[in-house]
């Protein structure tokens, strides 16, 4: 007779062996845990923060100062998740510490790049994962303290690696219109 395992593995939503600290831009997705609306409500299709919401935001802004390997693209923070473009310099430019890389919001993307593995085990520095998880403890930490001492976000985050300008593009224009098509469908408590 087979054993069944007891003990599931929580899977990675990473692409296994890619290097997410490697030159170039991702869309990422957080959400509140049981997608709770704790960071305000679309009114007339435009997004209004709640203390919480505010925090966040300011936090978010904060990314760039803190990270100078990183440069932000558009973001929006909305009732119970957050989307953001967030492009990682390359390792020259890091030492050089360029600002100039904000051209548009699209630098990052020139010419084709081959797909950057990495393969190492357990938590990385100065990579997305790591940057989320301070983004995320920090917020949670502040909102806790501040805010609702109940607040908690999901425990992982969606990404996708952005491959060309078009989708580039495709997704700048959803996160700006994310407030107008927005239907609350979700729990305020």
């Amino acid at each position: 007779m087979k054993r069944k395992n007891t003990y599931q593995s929580k899977n990675s939503l990473r692409l296994k062996g890619y290097d997410y600290s490697a030159e170039g831009v991702y869309f990422i997705t957080i959400l509140t845990k049981n997608r709770i609306c704790h960071f305000g409500e679309v009114v007339n299709k435009k997004m209004n923060l709640s203390d919480a919401g505010k925090i966040v935001e300011m936090e978010w802004r904060k990314t760039e100062e803190i990270r100078k390997e990183v440069v932000l693209g558009n973001w929006i923070v909305m009732p119970e998740h957050f989307h953001a473009l967030i492009a990682f310099k390359s390792k020259e430019e890091q030492d050089r510490n360029l600002t100039s890389v904000k051209a548009h919001g699209h630098a990052l993307l020139q010419g084709k790049k081959s797909i950057a593995y990495k393969n190492t085990f357990g938590p990385q520095s100065r990579n997305l994962s790591a940057l989320v998880r301070s983004f995320k403890a920090t917020c949670t930490s502040k909102i806790r303290s501040q805010v609702n001492p109940n607040f908690a976000w999901h425990r992982s985050f969606h990404d996708r690696i952005v491959r060309n300008q078009k989708e580039l593009i495709n997704i700048e224009n959803y996160i700006i219109s994310n407030p107008a098509r927005y239907v609350q469908q979700f729990s305020n408590t």
